[in-house]
């Protein structure tokens, strides 16, 4: 289990399991919304939906304002108390650990992707870009998530106490400001912006690793009323196209915030543990392979002659949630393709098989 940096806020095995479960559920959550969130963006693309419609830029603009800042917002929390210190050996150390762990699937599945555009560009919604200049500079969706991280890890060290926390977290967040409200930072190179915008999650899950600053500022009362406002606020704002970045970061931080203090407080959303712990190996699967696999159901959908958005949207949902999970369910027992999606877990087991035999 981790192990939290911070000596006098030292949890017990209990606390530690609860930790899981609540960062797990947010998980959980976001990871089903980025999926449903690329369908149906889908299918405004495939001329299936009405793109101008309320109902498609109200769930649309809603959830893109902050699923994937639910992720950031859990990689940094299990940053923070995944070490007890933080001198510079061990920075580098970890470096190199999500070097591998993240620029492996990066690589493979942005790669995939970009060659599956250029060989049937017909047929999908985007027409690929020059595939090296995208790979190091413009990541595409949704893998830009894990080039961020990265850039994340290598800049920002783990800290030895809350204030060091809290001093990053207010700079991330006049960082966020400044480019949410001066168009001149929105022609900055892509992963520039990227991170500026990103920063500000990542050291908020840092502050979470503390335990008094998670019971002082968490309170499910305050993240109801936040809850209703945001809804209310969205349902204003995006019942038509609206690209305000004040009104985004408004509406992000409002139901992160709330998201966040219902899945702590209520350990998980009191979802069984087991199942929290069963699902969460499937995270990286669903989420590097679900563009591919909605794709290629919604092509088949439509050479079928099934138009039906319905039909589409439930079918490419089920498929882009279980076909990740059965292939990932392959390479557990074959760990070169294992390789692909945790590289350190596949090497440990080639590691063990080689023992084993000798």
């Amino acid at each position: 289990m981790p192990k939290v940096i911070f000596k006098a806020d030292a949890p017990s095995n209990n606390e530690l399991h609860v930790r899981t479960a609540w960062v797990d559920a947010v998980k959980l959550f976001a990871c089903f919304l980025v999926v449903f969130g690329h369908l149906y963006m889908s299918m405004a693309s495939s001329g299936l939906l009405d793109g101008n419609s309320p109902c498609y830029q109200l769930p649309i603009q809603t959830i893109y304002s902050f699923h994937v800042p639910l992720f950031f917002v859990c990689s940094g929390f299990l940053y923070q108390v995944d070490k007890a210190g933080a001198t510079p050996k061990s920075h580098i150390r970890s470096i190199k650990r999500k070097a591998l762990a993240l620029g492996v699937p990066y690589v493979v599945f942005s790669s995939l992707t970009l060659l599956l555009k250029n060989i049937f560009s017909s047929e999908v919604n985007n027409q690929a870009t020059p595939f090296v200049h995208t790979l190091l500079f413009e990541p595409i969706a949704p893998y830009w998530y894990l080039y961020t991280l990265f850039l994340l890890f290598c800049l920002i060290p783990r800290m030895d106490s809350v204030r060091e926390i809290t001093g990053l977290f207010v700079a991330s967040l006049v960082i966020k400001l400044i480019y949410v409200s001066f168009p001149l930072c929105w022609g900055l190179p892509d992963l520039v912006q990227k991170v500026a915008s990103c920063a500000i999650w990542f050291a908020f899950g840092m502050l979470l690793s503390n335990r008094a600053f998670r019971h002082k500022v968490l309170d499910n009362k305050v993240a109801l009323a936040a809850l209703i406002f945001a809804i209310t606020f969205s349902f204003l704002i995006y019942r038509k196209a609206n690209s305000n970045r004040v009104f985004q970061l408004i509406l992000a931080m409002l139901f992160v915030y709330s998201i966040i203090s219902f899945a702590v407080n209520t350990e998980g959303l009191k979802l069984p543990k087991p199942l929290l712990s069963h699902l969460s190996q499937y995270f990286m699967p669903v989420y590097v392979l679900h563009t591919i696999c909605a794709a290629g159901i919604r092509s088949v959908l439509l050479r079928l002659g099934i138009d039906s958005l319905s039909v589409n949207i439930i079918i490419g949902f089920a498929v882009s949630i279980a076909a990740p999970m059965a292939i990932y369910r392959f390479t557990l027992s074959h760990p070169w393709a294992l390789f692909f999606f945790e590289p350190a877990k596949a090497m440990k087991m080639k590691k063990d098989v080689n023992e084993q035999t000798n």
